[in-house]
């Protein structure tokens, strides 16, 4: 009699049908597939944005701080809303593991209605921003400025939401390499149009703070027309008919995409609001916490763009797994990610703790002396920011993997107790009535964020752990 492989048995809580639970490193060498050309994705998009930060750094300092504003206010409605469609990614992994083909369009499609539906009354948020900002106290030249700006930034907003469902379909298929070719070869595209709208180079005329946007509309545009062509015409995608019967709206799968989304876009929500109350915070502080606050957020923000892939490749491999029939392989996916997760956190964290000053004099003049009690705040804050860069890690792979499972409202609910009533409770207090200032912050945000993950990672034991128990059958006569 021919002997199983011990990694390959049916998975526990199973039908006969389960698909086997692959080897640990076939597993890892999945998850790495989805993460590697997603991070480096993701570091193109923010290199698409440091360069408009750069270009229009060159109008002035207003002009700066007015763009600052108001790509802030645009990328944080537009990731709350991409938080919605990234359940797209679930249905089409769920339904690529049961081979069920026709499943894979029916959830493009309607996560391109979904995208459609957010979009609109963002662009009516973003094209009326104005008064909003006013009311926020911002000067009034500031708020002209943002205003320019966001009326011809605002555009992108559809395509980039159309071009994150297609993003979530590919990635679901393990095929994203489209996505990285597609956002590396946007940040020059990105560099070209935006210098020539601003500055009036290459024949474009000079619009100015304008100009930037009209630029990153143009480019969404573009990413999203190439990965739809790629879509539609490229043989690993043709089969799905992703386009096919578009005109159609099935209300019962858009109501399961907000069902699940609309909680997955306020974890995402209250994680990005605790980072900006603390910025809020630290201006309170004065300037010099601000400036050294931002040196350390930026700097843990570009190493988070890798567990920000991890988990989005959780997602991919936990739902594959629960489509396959093997929660087995979901929970294997799972914890599998998030000691990827850890681990690659743990290195940041030891250059994070190692040289904080080095770090922060990339931000700085060190030689400047006007900037010693920036940089010598900068250094503490860092050095803070180490010791929770491992849990920011497991926190955000968890939810990931929790997301696979389609489990995102007691994760938001999770995130609501960490972030804020943790985090932020914990940290004003101490750096208010306790007097710790911005480092008392910082360590609130460390013990909210340990919360977050302790509880997501123990949430997403208990959830596979009972799927994988089998149903005890009814006892008759």
């Amino acid at each position: 009699m021919q002997m199983m492989n011990p990694a390959e048995r049916p998975a526990e809580g199973a039908g006969q049908g389960a698909a086997p639970v692959p080897a640990p490193r076939a597993e890892l060498r999945a998850t790495l597939k989805i993460t590697t050309p997603l991070a480096a994705a993701f570091l193109a998009e923010m290199a698409m944005s440091f360069t408009d930060t750069v270009i229009v750094g060159h109008l002035g300092s207003v002009e700066l701080a007015a763009v600052g504003l108001a790509s802030n206010l645009l990328i944080s409605v537009l990731l709350v809303c991409m938080a919605v469609v990234s359940i797209v990614g679930v249905l089409v992994a769920q339904a690529h593991g049961a081979g069920d083909e026709a499943a894979v369009g029916r959830a493009v499609r309607q996560g391109l209605w979904v995208a459609t539906a957010l979009s609109l009354p963002a662009t009516w948020l973003g094209w009326n921003a104005g008064p909003g900002l006013r009311l926020l106290g911002q000067e009034e030249q500031v708020v002209r400025l943002a205003e320019e700006y966001l009326r011809a930034a605002i555009w992108c907003f559809l395509p980039y939401m159309w071009f994150t469902v297609l993003r979530n379909f590919v990635s679901a298929l393990s095929r994203a390499g489209s996505v990285m070719v597609i956002c590396v070869a946007s940040v020059g595209l990105n560099v070209v149009a935006n210098y020539g709208l601003v500055f009036g180079k290459f024949g474009l005329p000079a619009l100015g703070v304008a100009g930037a946007g009209y630029g990153t509309s143009f480019v969404c545009w573009v990413m999203f027309g190439t990965l739809a062509v790629h879509a539609a015409r490229a043989s690993a995608f043709r089969r799905y008919q992703v386009f096919r019967g578009l005109g159609r709206i099935d209300a019962a799968l858009c109501g399961e995409i907000l069902r699940h989304g609309l909680p997955a876009a306020g974890m995402s929500g209250v994680e990005t609001g605790l980072f900006s109350a603390v910025a809020v915070l630290m201006g309170v502080l004065g300037a010099t916490a601000l400036a050294a606050s931002q040196i350390a957020v930026v700097s843990a923000s570009v190493a988070f763009m890798i567990p920000a892939a991890i988990s989005q490749a959780a997602t991919i491999r936990v739902a594959h797994g629960i489509g396959s029939g093997s929660v087995a392989a979901a929970r294997q996916a799972g914890y599998l990610s998030i000691l990827l997760g850890a681990a690659f956190m743990a290195l940041v964290s030891v250059v994070m703790w190692l040289f904080p000053e080095a770090i922060a004099a990339v931000y700085l003049d060190t030689r400047d002396p006007a900037n010693a009690e920036t940089l010598a705040l900068a250094a503490v804050l860092l050095a803070i920011t180490a010791v929770f860069q491992i849990v920011d890690g497991i926190q955000v792979v968890a939810t990931g993997a929790l997301r696979g499972l389609k489990d995102t409202t007691v994760p938001f609910l999770i995130g609501l107790l960490g972030y804020w009533i943790v985090g932020l409770g914990v940290g004003y207090l101490l750096a208010f009535p306790l007097g710790m200032g911005g480092p008392g912050l910082f360590w609130g945000v460390a013990l909210g964020l340990a919360t977050a993950a302790s509880l997501l990672a123990w949430r997403f034991r208990r959830r596979t752990m009972a799927q994988a128990r089998p149903v005890p059958r009814p006892a008759f006569g």
